[in-house]
């Protein structure tokens, strides 16, 4: 293979591979402008300074902690303020006026008070059940750390404990499309993912996870980059 062949079988951005079900398209290396927004829509970057960029383990949403807090927080105030509030509203109606419902906003409240601070520590200690299993795990992966200084990329596969220094441009990106049929029709597949070989050994290791379409797979390259 001559050297021109060599260089135009290696990947590099604008490179496509295909296979039976789809095409692997090449971001980098010599990656060129997308034009697209560095936008981190798949929530894979985590920690950002001027020096470095974790990717791979990403941060909390702040949507699962609204939801958690939220939930709670609302079921206390069904059980403590709109019980009491109702019954107000039917003793007054259904009773003998003023002083049934008095009476029905005092017994509600003292039982919804109580039902209310109980049944939210219940639904908040279920639901973090969840977000303490995701943080757990997230203790135990090794981010991929993206040197801007000096300009190369520090992986950890999984299982191992020693670093692999890879300079910026040896770092292999990509975007995968796919699609399959099912019984509910054509179903299309898109995933970002970034890789590179051994220096040493030659084996390649890859980081890749799914997003929910091509151009939002460009943009998280372009928030790695930015």
């Amino acid at each position: 293979m001559t050297e021109s062949n060599a260089k135009e079988a290696s990947p590099h951005a604008g490179k496509v591979d295909t296979f039976p079900t789809g095409r692997l398209t090449y971001l980098s290396p010599r990656p060129l402008p997308t034009g697209y927004p560095p936008v981190d829509h798949g929530h894979a970057i985590g920690k950002v300074t001027g020096h470095y960029l974790d990717f791979g383990v990403g941060h909390s949403n702040a949507f699962s902690w609204q939801l958690v807090i939220g939930g709670s927080f609302v079921l206390f105030l069904i059980s403590a303020v709109v019980g009491p509030l109702l019954g107000f509203a039917g003793g007054y109606h259904f009773g003998n006026g003023w002083e049934d419902a008095v009476w029905a906003v005092e017994e509600l409240f003292k039982r919804g008070f109580w039902l209310g601070i109980g049944g939210a520590l219940l639904v908040f200690s279920i639901s973090m059940l969840p977000v303490r299993k995701t943080f757990q795990q997230a203790e135990k992966i090794y981010p991929t750390r993206f040197n801007r200084q000096r300009r190369e990329v520090c992986f950890v596969p999984e299982g191992e404990e020693e670093p692999i220094f890879v300079p910026w441009e040896q770092l292999q990106a990509w975007i995968l499309e796919s699609q399959g049929v099912s019984e509910y029709g054509v179903r299309r597949q898109y995933g970002f993912g970034v890789g590179f070989h051994h220096p040493e050994t030659g084996e390649r290791f890859t980081l890749e996870f799914e997003t929910h379409g091509r151009p939002l797979a460009i943009s998280n390259w372009e928030a790695l980059r930015a």
